[in-house]
């Protein structure tokens, strides 16, 4: 008998479900297996159109002016000068800072202004062992 109230009860809410919103249809799962669905569970299904439509997005700001209205200087980049300056400039720089590490590394791989003579026949006579 309980089995049958609640099979009612479901009845009757989806019916009031469905009479409250005509353009949502509405699908009673609750014999469904599954752990997140509990009795008497209604699943409410939007028309694709109406559910689609939530996201359009208004021409309009919070002002009611034309969201897509003129940028103040006129223009959406910059000039085609101040392009080819900044390319310039950047070209500059980066051609200055591989001179200066090269000079660097021409100055820093110098050899010592004086070799001292460190070999065990220098001074002497003796003349080195030949290479075989």
């Amino acid at each position: 008998m309980a089995d049958r109230d609640s099979a009612e009860d479901t009845e009757s809410t989806a019916k009031d479900t469905e009479s409250s919103s005509k353009d949502t249809e509405t699908e009673d799962i609750s014999e469904t297996t599954a752990p997140s669905i509990g009795p008497n569970t209604v699943i409410e299904k939007e028309d694709p159109e109406e559910r689609l439509a939530r996201h359009e997005q208004s021409d309009k700001d919070a002002m009611g002016l034309d969201k897509r209205r003129e940028v103040v200087g006129g223009r959406y980049s910059a000039s085609l000068t101040r392009q080819v300056i900044t390319y310039a400039i950047v070209v500059v720089v980066v051609a200055a800072a591989a001179f200066g590490l090269k000079v660097l590394a021409d100055d820093l791989d110098q050899p010592p202004a004086k070799v001292a003579d460190e070999a065990p026949w220098t001074g002497t006579d003796r003349k080195p062992p030949e290479i075989q």
